[in-house]
């Protein structure tokens, strides 16, 4: 510990004498004198892998003042070399300085493959700054990991072509500013951007698709049905005559139970809901009382009561939302809870009341058959009792629905054309990336997205100007 507090206090301002002193769940590193913590050190088998400065708000914001002077991105590199060199054993390369804020700077190095000399994602370090080039946060990168060589089957061409015939240009509204405060009059634009679940190509001349990555089945979309609402709000929320409802903060009604004492400092509601110009949000905190022999309900069931619930919300939402397909739920009733974690005292129901395990669904909204990006509806359902334990309804204001399809009327340019201008600076850059999600430890290679020229994504075409936005990098810096 004190060999790792030596080569640490170089990086740390003003050289302290510090000490560390194991934590919860880290390392606390204190400063001697004063005995305040200056920042804490996580190991993992004993091998330093992460350091952070213990930085408030106010901290960061007296940081800003102290360094207005201008930027010095040759001392912020000069002490990331410096760091390299005292804590990494392996043979890494510079890869990317970014700036993430006027006083946040970030540096990655990374290892390289040994056959191809491409940087190996995730391994080395990743260095956080000020703009002076004090040291905030420090994370080690994997150092087991396996490099696997499936045969090279296409060209980075016949990847691009294989890209460009995949759908990966697509038309869809997008909403700016929805949940920006200071935003009054939230932009609806009609835009092209690329397929977000579409990560790249493998080598061997597949799409390499989010989705499998981490390991779950497309989830195709379906067109609902005019919806018949047979059953009130207040029923599928679960309200009920003992419970009051009550103001809560910030535009919440509260629902409670009228037969106890009312704290206004701890409520305990059993529900709250919310509403206002970006929509709705409901949560349930009704125990359950499971009962002998009770059956989960059917899956038609479930989906009915989600798209009640929206269809009272919204209303027409055959016309307005599209459907995820759901992914069946397993989960048993109590299962929140790990009984073998817990003492057998403390186990009881006013603790740890029980949990209804739920069902999940998902509405996209859209306009036609275009996606309106950012506008959905997440449901909760209870499997048991069918109430809506929980739901987030986001709202697209009124005057907004009449946009849609003003800009839907509009000239705009083809697909074709915005393919064209997508593709033009594209190209498909050979990399290494993490074959499965389940395990991060193992490299393939794939093709990915790159725009050499621009050194920055593409992240849409506005359909009507064919003006086009770049993703916000940040980056000051490229490693060769």
């Amino acid at each position: 510990m004190k060999k790792l507090v030596e080569k640490l206090t170089p990086f740390i301002k003003g050289s302290p004498v510090l000490k560390l002193i194991e934590g919860d769940f880290t390392y606390e590193l204190i400063d001697n004198e004063t005995g305040e913590i200056y920042g804490f050190v996580t190991l993992d088998d004993g091998k330093f892998v992460n350091y952070e400065i213990n930085a408030t708000e106010d901290f960061e914001e007296i940081e800003m003042v102290k360094n207005a002077h201008p930027l010095s991105i040759d001392k912020i590199l000069e002490v990331a070399q410096s760091f390299v060199d005292s804590f990494i054993e392996a043979d890494v390369h510079f890869s990317m300085l970014n700036e993430w804020s006027s006083n946040h700077f970030m540096v990655t190095y990374e290892e390289r493959d040994p056959k191809l000399g491409i940087l190996i994602p995730h391994t080395g370090c990743t260095l956080h700054f000020t703009k002076d080039g004090l040291l905030t946060n420090a994370n080690i990168g994997t150092t087991d990991f396996t490099l696997e060589y499936p045969e090279v089957i296409v060209t980075s061409d016949e990847a691009k072509s294989l890209l460009r015939k995949s759908n990966y240009v697509q038309l869809s509204f997008t909403v700016n500013g929805l949940h920006d405060e200071e935003m009054i009059d939230p932009n609806v634009d009609l835009v092209y951007r690329s397929n977000h679940n579409i990560m790249g190509v493998d080598v061997n001349g597949k799409l390499d698709f989010a989705t499998n990555f981490i390991g779950i089945d497309d989830r195709p979309v379906e067109k609902l049905q005019p919806i018949t609402v047979t059953t009130s709000l207040e029923e599928l929320l679960g309200i009920e005559s003992y419970m009051e409802k009550k103001a809560g903060e910030e535009e919440t009604s509260i629902w409670v139970d009228s037969s106890l004492p009312f704290d206004e400092e701890n409520p305990e509601p059993l529900l709250t809901l919310s509403s206002n110009d970006t929509g709705y949000y409901f949560t349930s905190f009704l125990p359950y009382t499971e009962q002998e022999g009770a059956q989960k309900l059917s899956l038609e069931t479930l989906t009915n009561k989600a798209c009640e619930l929206v269809e009272l919300l919204e209303g027409n939402i055959h016309s307005k939302y599209v459907l995820e397909k759901p992914i069946v739920e397993e989960e048993e009733v109590g299962e929140l809870f790990d009984n073998e974690d817990i003492e057998d005292e403390f186990m009881n129901d006013d603790l740890f009341p029980l949990y209804e395990p739920t069902q999940s669904f998902t509405f996209y909204r859209v306009h036609g058959d275009i996606i309106v990006e950012l506008i959905e509806a997440h449901v909760q359902v209870g499997l048991y009792t069918g109430l809506i334990k929980e739901c987030s309804v986001t709202k697209l204001p009124a005057e907004k629905e009449v946009k849609l399809q003003e800009l839907l009327d509009m000239k705009r340019i083809s697909l074709e054309e915005a393919e064209e201008i997508y593709f033009q600076d594209l190209e498909m850059k050979l990399a290494r990336n993490v074959k499965c999600y389940d395990n991060p430890a193992i490299y393939t290679l794939a093709y990915l997205v790159d725009f050499p020229k621009t050194s920055a994504h593409i992240e849409r075409i506005n359909a009507l100007t064919g003006e086009v936005s770049y993703v916000e990098t940040g980056i000051l810096k490229e490693g060769i």
